[in-house]
């Protein structure tokens, strides 16, 4: 997996391409802290899965890894443009009800700013 930004204003945009698996998942989490390094405010992060092609157990794991770490440090993980076969996997394991899903990047922006659908 490769994780690309795609901006840092004051919402940091953020895509994943490519499978999301354990071997590749250091590298990302090293990515994520690299990302993270030296922001003064608590993170506001989108993060879409458009471009990933897969995701295994360790992927399903990052995610809720870094979910919970912006959590913690007062921000906001939001997951948008889910293919279909990772969304039914998110909601047989019912992740869903954990992470911060989102249809699309503008409906992602208006969940992170607090405004209405």
């Amino acid at each position: 997996m490769e994780i690309r930004v795609l901006s840092d204003d004051d919402v940091l945009r953020v895509e994943a391409v490519g499978p999301i698996v354990g071997v590749e998942l250091t590298l990302a989490s090293e990515a994520t802290d690299q990302l993270m390094g030296g922001k003064a405010n608590p993170p506001m992060v989108l993060l879409s899965l458009e471009n990933g092609r897969f995701i295994d157990s360790n992927g399903l794991a990052w995610l809720v890894a870094v979910n919970r770490r912006f959590g913690t440090m007062g921000g906001k993980l939001i997951v948008h443009s889910v293919p279909a076969t990772i969304m039914d996997l998110l909601k047989m394991m019912r992740l869903n009800e954990v992470l911060n899903l989102a249809d699309d990047e503008p409906a992602a922006l208006r969940t992170i700013r607090g405004e209405s659908p």
